[in-house]
């Protein structure tokens, strides 16, 4: 006999970061989970929660939060370095965590977060918002099974004219100019969406190289645009990252170059923070022709991340593809790579 499975308990830990609203969203529509407690310091956006949703618990420290014992999962929405530590102790707690990209900080943080995931046997999932485009994920699964042959170079491009041109709420620009809290500029925003797709398709790099520059926005502490390349035994991995892009084009969410052919994934972006991006298609280019794909949709479970993330926690299984931990902690290896890289005019190699 089949029961009507429980509704999971979510705790939020952390609003600064304004890619929880539609985490938020998601998680309300997808009915696998309800908010019972979220922690948070600026009393803004503790009262911007309480508008939305009522009957959740209310905390102005995250300490609260984490002494509670009805929960069975928790979502981590503060700054890249405070979010890797919460998700620590979350997970010395036995709850499950889901935190938003790049994981952390530096690769310390991301690595004690991986560690502490494995000792604690519980799902950790690196939510990368790209990941759940059905353009995006049919591209990877195409450019994965050789659609136009062996890989010889994978291309990503990310960014906007920043933080706070793009719409960002003061408190995420707030942390988001902090190279600390950060872990750096541009570089650690944007470069980290094309890492993990050079990771899906073509594994662990063996060096990094990069270049990261103030050309606009000088007052910034931080880096504005940086290029990071990634190289491979038989392939490139090319990332470009920017503070200070005018417009949304050009739209690819991935170019991958192979030996029989080009494989483009065509994604209109958000003009602002908090805007939900188009439908997009996949564009195959061989020496016969060009052809457009348009891509199945994604499964239900994989619509969105907290959909994908309740679904791993309520089976027991653990986080896999893009989302997975061991991913983002090689993301975040090739971050740190290429910020020490651009700070020395040196290539990195990385390990075994």
């Amino acid at each position: 006999m089949t029961g009507i499975m429980p509704v999971l308990r979510v705790g939020i830990l952390g609003l600064s970061h304004d890619h929880v609203w539609g985490n938020l969203a998601a998680l309300a529509a997808g009915g696998l989970g309800r908010v019972v407690a979220a922690a948070e310091p600026d009393a803004r956006l503790r009262e911007r929660l309480r508008a939305l949703d009522g009957g959740a618990a209310l905390h102005d420290t995250h300490d609260a939060l984490l002494e509670r014992r009805d929960l069975d999962a928790v979502l981590v929405f503060a700054d890249n370095r405070a979010s890797a530590a919460l998700g620590v102790r979350a997970l010395e707690r036995r709850l499950p965590v889901m935190l938003e990209k790049p994981m952390a900080a530096d690769l310390a943080g991301a690595d004690a977060l991986l560690a502490a995931a494995r000792r604690a046997g519980v799902p950790l999932m690196v939510n990368w918002p790209t990941a759940w485009r059905a353009a995006l994920r049919h591209g990877l699964a195409l450019a994965s099974a050789g659609e136009v042959g062996e890989p010889v170079q994978l291309s990503h491009r990310g960014g906007h004219a920043g933080p706070r041109e793009y719409g960002c709420s003061p408190q995420f620009c707030d942390w988001l100019y902090d190279p600390h809290r950060n872990g750096g500029g541009a570089l650690v925003d944007y470069c980290g969406y094309g890492a993990m797709l050079c990771r899906v398709v073509l594994g662990r790099p063996r060096a990094v190289t990069a270049v990261a520059a103030h050309l606009r926005k000088a007052d910034l502490p931080s880096e504005d645009n940086a290029v990071v390349v990634l190289t491979y035994p038989r392939a490139l991995g090319v990332l470009e990252a920017s503070w200070t892009q005018i417009g949304g084009e050009p739209a690819l969410a991935m170019i991958v170059y192979g030996d029989r052919g080009t494989l483009l994934v065509h994604q209109p972006k958000p003009a602002r923070e908090g805007e939900r991006a188009g439908p997009g298609r996949v564009q195959i280019v061989t020496a016969e022709g060009s052809r457009f794909v348009d891509p199945p949709p994604l499964a239900d479970h994989e619509r969105d991340g907290p959909t994908y993330f309740l679904t791993c926690v309520r089976d027991a299984r653990p986080v896999a593809g893009p989302c997975a931990a061991e991913v983002g902690r090689d993301v975040q290896e090739v971050l740190e790579a290429a910020l020490r890289s651009s700070a020395t005019g040196r290539r990195v190699d990385l390990p075994d």
